[in-house]
């Protein structure tokens, strides 16, 4: 009889502690979307606004838009992105992403051979990449980032993925 009050004071205890944790967990998850500000990239006048959707504690899909402040021979970067989250959750997670780059590029063409004039014209050109970095979310839904990557396109341009991004859950 001891033995059974015992086991059962045991399993009583353990469905607080798995309760108490998951409250934990729900405290610090404030959504599954996350909108994200790449500051650094803004520093060198092309902000970079980032969603991303968690599907699960190992997998986010995002979608990164950037274009120029200043004139520049980039004139805008969509990218789709992927990451494997590496750890117990997404809140705090060293990660690995996949991304796939569709830049506009100012082209500069020589159209009068007499005077040397240049004209410019959009072309736009697909690219893949791989960025690493380390994400954490604190318990009000608060982002902070920092990335590293780096992609190539088809015309063999290079774009880099790097950041310091800060962003807010919802």
């Amino acid at each position: 009889m001891n033995m059974n009050k015992g086991l059962l004071f045991l399993v009583l205890l353990s469905l607080c502690f798995s309760a108490f944790s998951q409250e934990i967990e729900k405290a610090q998850s404030n959504g599954r979307n996350e909108i994200k500000l790449n500051l650094l990239m803004t520093l060198f006048s092309f902000p970079d606004i980032n969603y991303e959707r968690i599907m699960s504690n190992s997998i986010g899909l995002g979608l990164s838009a950037a274009f120029p402040l200043e004139k520049n021979d980039t004139e805008y970067r969509i990218m789709p992105y992927c990451r494997l989250y590496f750890g117990e959750s997404w809140i705090k997670s060293f990660f690995i992403e996949a991304n796939v780059a569709v830049l506009g590029c100012r082209e500069y063409y020589n159209y009068s051979s007499y005077n040397q004039s240049y004209k410019t014209r959009t072309v736009s050109d697909i690219g893949l990449g791989l960025a690493f970095g380390y994400k954490y979310v604190n318990r009000n839904g608060y982002i902070g980032e920092l990335f590293l990557g780096l992609g190539r396109t088809l015309e063999d341009r290079y774009y880099p993925r790097c950041g310091i991004s800060v962003g807010k859950q919802f």
